[in-house]
């Protein structure tokens, strides 16, 4: 297949566009220091970030892939950090037994995982579609958890609460890992990033229908 010819570009692209994805949290988390709180900002893409960066990371490991396994050691780090701050942040008691719950879901699924992975004595190619497959939830998990912002701006027909960057950043991650999974010829890296772009390009055009500031609001420097 031709694209395979640009398999090494492709991951490289991809490996430097998602360490840049990653690090567009910054923005957020500047906003929820400067405010001296997270205010209406979720902490769900933070603790979905841990949990799916975890899991590629592992199934990266497991594929011996370089690419994958780098850009989420990465990735794994930054979100970390930035779910610290978070917490940190975090003082509607709303929010904080919102996040709370999250974690002890997603990060009990990932021990469970990686219990099964590390200690089980599972052959390794009987682990590889198993995590694939946990993997692909993780993917979806993330692309779509500003979603959950949805609600918010269709009530308001304002874009605000729509992490912007992280939203661009991600639409053209998952284009270029679905393509790098195309020249690998792995399903669960194709069709997730494939469900991804689609569900970031919908948050896109969000941002084309309304405006991303509530009338009468003041601009934020």
């Amino acid at each position: 297949m031709a694209l395979q010819e640009y398999k090494d570009t492709i991951a490289i692209l991809a490996t430097i566009v998602t360490i840049v994805q990653f690090l567009s949290g910054t923005d957020i988390c500047r906003k929820i220091v400067k405010q001296g709180s997270t205010g209406e900002i979720s902490g769900f893409p933070f603790v979905g970030g841990v949990f799916s960066t975890s899991m590629w990371l592992t199934y990266g490991w497991l594929l011996h892939d370089l690419s994958m396994t780098v850009t989420n050691g990465v990735g794994f780090v930054l979100q970390f950090l930035y779910l610290a701050i978070y917490l940190r942040y975090c003082i509607s008691p709303g929010s904080w037994y919102a996040v709370r719950r999250q974690m002890i879901i997603l990060f009990g699924v990932a021990g469970v995982v990686l219990y099964y992975v590390f200690f089980s004595g599972v052959a390794v190619e009987e682990i590889k579609p198993k995590v694939g497959l946990v993997c692909c939830v993780a993917s979806v998990i993330f692309c779509a958890a500003p979603l959950i912002s949805l609600t918010e701006v269709f009530r308001t027909q304002c874009t605000e609460t729509l992490p912007f960057p992280l939203i661009l950043a991600t639409f053209l991650v998952t284009g270029l890992w679905w393509l790098y999974g195309i020249t690998i010829q792995n399903g669960f890296v194709q069709y997730p990033n494939l469900i991804g772009c689609g569900l970031s390009g919908f948050q896109l055009l969000l941002f084309t229908m309304y405006p991303s500031k509530r009338k009468g609001s003041a601009v934020e420097l």
